[in-house]
C-alpha cells in the first residue's frame, strides 16, 4: 500500500552519525537533549527530528534513558513466553479479546499467502487499561477499545510485572519525546499533552521464526503503524526493511542501545503529510530466531484525528477524514487478525460473537488499515 500522502523521502540524510542504506540513509539521533531544562538543548533534537520526519519518517535514537536492563528482560520473558506450549498460550489467544490483547499465533495474522498462511511471526499484545492508567480522569469512554490485559499468569507469574514496568516507562519517554515532535512543529511544546493525557498506547513481543533463504512470505506484511510513533526495541538480528520514494526495500539493521522511532498515521494525519508514515516490512532470511519489541504511542483512544489548521495551506484539499485514535486502531486490528476466524487450525478457539459489533461499527474507515 503506497500511503495517500506519503512523501517516502524528497533527499538524501547526511552527516557523520547516520546508517547507509538507500534514502540514502537513515538518520541516528541522540535525543538526551529533550530532557534539558534549556529550551537550546531541546530545539538541536526537534531541528533533527523534523529532517528525519519530513525525509524518511524512521530514526535511529540514542540517549534515551531506558535501562538496557529492563529491555533485556522484557525479551527474555518473551522468549520463555513463546517456548510455552500452544495450548498454554492459546488460552489468552488474541481474537477472543474484544480489545485485541493476547496471543497472535504464528501464521495467525495478516494477508493469507497462496497456502492460507499469514505472517510468519507470533506475537503477544499488551497496553492500555485501567490498571495501567495514570490519568485518573480518564472515563474510558471509547466504544472499541475498552477491555483489560490478559496476562499468562499461571506460566509466567512475573511477567505482568516486567511488561506493565516497560509499558510506563517507554510511554513516559514516549510522552516527552512528543512534546519535542511539537516543537518540531513549531507549535506549542504543550501543544499535544491534553490528547496524550491517557494514550491508547499498546506494545507487542514478536517471535520471527528463521525463513527461507527464498521464501516469499513476509515475517510482517508490508504496512504502516496508524499510531502517533512507534519506538521499537529491535532485538539482535537484521530484519526490518523500509521503502524508500523509489519504492526500493531498505534494510534497517539494530543498533545495540538504540531504538528506531517511526511515524504513524496519526502523526502523518495531523500535519496534513508533512511528516511521513512510512511503509516497512519484516524478512527474517538470517536463518536465527528474531525476537522485537515494539512500543505503540497513541493518542487517547477519544480523540479525534484531524488535521491541524496551519498545516492546511489556503486553497489546499484536507487529504484526512476525521476519525477517532480508538476506531483507527481498531480497524487495524480487526482487519490484520481476520485471518484466524477462518483458519481450520485457529477458528475452532475462536468465541462466536464477540467481536461481531465491534466489526459492524468499523466497516466505515476500514482504508486506515
Amino acid at each position: 500500500m503506497y500511503k495517500k500522502g506519503g512523501n517516502f523521502g524528497l533527499g538524501e540524510v547526511s552527516g557523520d552519525l547516520s546508517i547507509v542504506g538507500d534514502f540514502t540513509t537513515i538518520p541516528v539521533i541522540d535525543v538526551a537533549g529533550v530532557y534539558s531544562e534549556n529550551i537550546r538543548d531541546r530545539k538541536a533534537v526537534a531541528e533533527k527530528i523534523r529532517d528525519a520526519c519530513t525525509r524518511v519518517g524512521f530514526f535511529y535514537i540514542e540517549g534515551h534513558g531506558i535501562p538496557q536492563e529492563l529491555i533485556d528482560n522484557v525479551f527474555s520473558l518473551g522468549k520463555q513466553f513463546f517456548a510455552l506450549t500452544f495450548e498454554e498460550k492459546m488460552k489468552v489467544f488474541v481474537n477472543n479479546r474484544p480489545n485485541y490483547r493476547g496471543y497472535t499465533p504464528l501464521f495467525g495474522s495478516g494477508n493469507p499467502n497462496k497456502e492460507g498462511l499469514g505472517n510468519a511471526n507470533e506475537a503477544f499484545d499488551w497496553g492500555h487499561d485501567p490498571k495501567l492508567n495514570d490519568d485518573p480522569n480518564d472515563a474510558f469512554v471509547d466504544p472499541f477499545m475498552k477491555g483489560e490485559n490478559v496476562w499468562p499468569t499461571e506460566s509466567l507469574p512475573e511477567f505482568e510485572e516486567c511488561l506493565s514496568e516497560y509499558y510506563r516507562r517507554l510511554r513516559s519517554f514516549s510522552r516527552v519525546l512528543a512534546r519535542n515532535v511539537a516543537l518540531s512543529l513549531d507549535l506549542a511544546e504543550d501543544f499535544f499533552d491534553e490528547d496524550l493525557a491517557h494514550p491508547g498506547c499498546s506494545a507487542v513481543i514478536a517471535h520471527y521464526p528463521p525463513q527461507a533463504p527464498k521464501s516469499e512470505q513476509f515475517g510482517l506484511d508490508p504496512h504502516s503503524d496508524s499510531e502517533f510513533f512507534t519506538v521499537l526495541a529491535p532485538g539482535e538480528v537484521r530484519a526490518l526493511e523500509v521503502l524508500n520514494k523509489r519504492r526500493e526495500w531498505v534494510s534497517a539493521p539494530p543498533r545495540h542501545g538504540s531504538f528506531i522511532v517511526n511515524i504513524g498515521d496519526q502523526l502523518q494525519s495531523w500535519t496534513n503529510g508533512l511528516y511521513i508514515s512510512t511503509m516497512h516490512r519484516v524478512s527474517n532470511l538470517s536463518r536465527l530466531e528474531r525476537y522485537s519489541v515494539p512500543f505503540f504511542f497513541s493518542a487517547n483512544y477519544e480523540c479525534v484525528i484531524k488535521p491541524i489548521p496551519k498545516f492546511v495551506l489556503k486553497g489546499t484539499k484536507i487529504e484526512y477524514e476525521e476519525i477517532t485514535a480508538g476506531e483507527m486502531y481498531k480497524n487495524t486490528m480487526i482487519k490484520f487478525h481476520r485471518i484466524a476466524t477462518t483458519h481450520p487450525v485457529y477458528s475452532k478457539y475462536v468465541i462466536d460473537g464477540i467481536h461481531d459489533l465491534a466489526q459492524h461499527e468499523s466497516q466505515k474507515h476500514l482504508r486506515y488499515t
